[in-house]
């Protein structure tokens, strides 16, 4: 277990995360992904609500690494502690090896499926509108679409949409789609249980108007958390260097019994499979040709 950090260091974490964040924003990387959300995908449509102005950013990254070094200043004076190096707090976080922990947050793949949640709610909200939002009105202008004409636009929307995520998918690793993909169903998850426990808030709306009782909100929130157990199933396989023998979907469960004893199965491969690398690498410091033992 990784040692605690006292109050001293996680003030020096907290300057070096965001300098590390204020790096990342000036990135030509950033910039292309925030370019990216600004992509039509089709008919002058954005993938998203317009992103604050990259400058903008920088600014308020600057100003929050500032606000964190100086809130390390005020405790290093206020506990008579020796002033650490400017470059040695930015650098802190590398130094204990967390560089590269976590994901990017953003991405064509999770602008698109905002972009795809997005749509369909716009579909929903349509099919229930008014009939008086669809009457052409005097004056200049381009006539309204009707009902059905303005839910095939959005449909056509989220096909296009659908096939560039596919698209976007088939170009990542097996591990980064498989984590993108749960993030997709974890957000699933998240509408279902807000509409189970909240059913006013207007984002349960569209929810209740799809599965129309509790007993299928229940139901398709266990579908997706069968899902969401397969997919970490897959990961640790992936993270454990054993390789999947097939998409979890191949497997047909019948329930979330099926998806646990799925995960187990897994688990116990993993399991078995790091027992046998440590004692290949314990014969090899022995001297012991484990080759030789396979054939």
């Amino acid at each position: 277990m990784p040692k605690a950090y006292t109050e001293h260091e996680k003030k020096i974490s907290k300057a070096s995360k965001a300098w590390r964040n204020y790096q990342w924003i000036c990135s030509d990387e950033y910039a292309q992904d925030m370019e990216d959300r600004h992509i039509l995908i089709a008919e002058g449509d954005y993938t998203g609500r317009p992103p604050v102005p990259l400058q903008k950013q920088k600014e308020r990254a600057l100003q929050e690494y500032k606000d964190a070094l100086e809130d390390l200043r005020r405790y290093e004076r206020q506990k008579h502690l020796k002033h650490m190096q400017e470059d040695d707090i930015k650098d802190f976080v590398k130094a204990q090896g967390h560089e590269n922990k976590g994901r990017k947050r953003g991405g064509r793949a999770i602008a698109l499926q905002k972009y795809i949640r997005r749509i369909e709610r716009q579909i929903e909200e349509t099919k229930e509108a008014p009939e008086s939002d669809f009457v052409r009105k005097d004056g200049r202008g381009r006539p309204p679409m009707s009902r059905l004409q303005k839910v095939r636009h959005y449909e056509r929307l989220v096909e296009k949409a659908r096939a560039e995520l596919i698209d976007t998918y088939s170009e990542m690793s097996e591990e980064d789609r498989i984590w993108h993909e749960m993030h997709d169903l974890k957000t699933d998850r998240r509408q279902l249980r807000l509409a189970l426990r909240d059913p006013d808030n207007n984002q349960s709306s569209r929810i209740w108007r799809q599965f129309e009782t509790a007993e299928k909100i229940e139901e398709a929130l266990t579908d997706v958390n069968t899902l969401i157990s397969k997919r970490e199933a897959e990961l640790k396989m992936i993270q454990a260097g054993i390789e999947l023998p097939k998409r979890a979907e191949d497997i047909d469960p019948d329930g979330p019994h099926s998806a646990e004893l799925y995960r187990r199965t897994l688990e116990h491969m993993i399991k078995e499979q790091k027992k046998i690398q440590k004692l290949e690498e314990e014969a090899r410091k022995l001297g012991i040709d484990v080759s030789k033992l396979k054939n």
